[in-house]
């Protein structure tokens, strides 16, 4: 069975980091692609000042170069807070044959109790929990997801046997690159060179005068 990765997030904007972490988790799980799904209204967070038509613009243009991460825009096509549950139902009926698996944050997955209908997700998905330099190098699994994690290892071939239901935890770090100091760095000089994010995607922020103070 294909694997298909489902990589949601604000991207506000897409960095390195995020770029680095989608090609280690293709290549981790042989996966047949990546959809890159940036959150038009996020529950979790504020929403973000910059449009998230500017986001997901900002998005392709990061990923254009790399055939296997595919911008998918179903959050920012509907009504209403960008809630994951429903984003997977609706890639389900979408991808009714393959794998899905829901790339989430170890400080994510720490709040997920939190989360709207959260006890839903291994319905539909498999995840993998990615951890952080700053956090223990152990997952501490919620009580009801007992019994359902594979060592990373053995995750492509235990992810590929069924369509749903694992969780696996990727130990291996993505660098350390925040879009909150990038945004920082932007609003406190807006000419400043900024290497952590893909030349396009500055020249997009230019251009448009993102994140810059008014």
């Amino acid at each position: 069975m294909e694997v298909i990765g489902i990589f949601g997030g604000t991207f506000n904007p897409i960095h390195k980091g995020h770029l680095v972490l989608a090609e280690t988790v293709l290549d981790t799980l042989h996966c047949t692609q990546i959809r890159v799904i940036p959150a038009a209204v996020p529950p979790h967070k504020e929403t973000p000042a910059v449009t998230a038509q500017h986001r997901a613009e900002m998005v392709k243009l990061a990923i254009q170069d790399q055939p296997k991460l595919v911008l998918d825009t179903c959050e920012l096509d509907r009504q209403g807070p960008s809630y994951t549950i429903e984003t997977l139902h609706l890639l389900r009926t979408r991808f009714p044959d393959q794998a899905l698996c829901l790339i989430m944050g170890q400080d994510s997955y720490a709040k997920l109790p939190t989360w709207h209908r959260w006890l839903e997700l291994l319905n539909y998905c498999h995840l993998l929990v990615v951890h952080r330099a700053d956090k223990e190098k152990t997952l501490t699994l919620h009580p009801q997801h007992e019994g359902k994690l594979v060592d990373i290892a053995t995750a492509p071939q235990a992810f590929a046997a069924q369509a749903n239901g694992l969780i696996s935890f990727l130990t291996q770090a993505p660098p350390d690159i925040s879009s909150t100091r990038i945004r920082e760095q932007l609003s406190q000089n807006g000419e400043m060179t900024i290497t952590d994010i893909p030349p396009r995607v500055w020249q997009y922020i230019k251009e448009n005068r993102l994140y810059q103070k008014t």
